[in-house]
């Protein structure tokens, strides 16, 4: 359930059509958007997420001179239904786990969802959230 993964964060001039030529990039590329956030202020926008080939989303960025970096990330897949998100914050705060920020995919109910987490130490993240339920439920 709980697992250590890639997010890319990419810097996109913020501009009409800039997404969707940033998408098509990754789409001529085969990666496949698992999990997606965009923030944008006027000139800039920041781009994070989580893609089935890293290798394949960096070598776009790379190609296309996109500025960007990586970071560890918590991912969590869980069905898709009501209180899921609420669940996991409550076993997230009773494990004592900070978290930076979050975003979430989505899908049809009841099929997986990918929720991303930022916190502040993955690892110790991971050793208490994988400790049995009884502890943080």
């Amino acid at each position: 359930m709980f697992k250590k993964g890639i997010q890319i964060i990419a810097f996109l001039e913020n501009r009409p059509g800039r997404f969707t030529e940033f998408c098509e990039g990754l789409y001529g590329r085969e990666v496949d958007v698992l999990a997606i956030n965009l923030h944008a202020d006027s000139e800039v926008g920041v781009l994070r997420m989580v893609v089935d080939n890293v290798e394949g989303a960096r070598s776009f960025l790379k190609a296309e001179e996109i500025p960007y970096m990586q970071t560890e990330v918590l991912l969590v897949e869980v069905p898709n239904k009501p209180g899921m998100a609420a669940g996991l914050g409550h076993k997230l705060t009773q494990a004592d786990i900070d978290i930076e920020y979050t975003y979430f995919s989505g899908s049809a109910k009841d099929a997986p969802a990918l929720m991303v987490f930022k916190v502040k130490n993955l690892e110790m993240a991971l050793t208490r959230l994988h400790k049995s339920s009884r502890e943080y439920n």
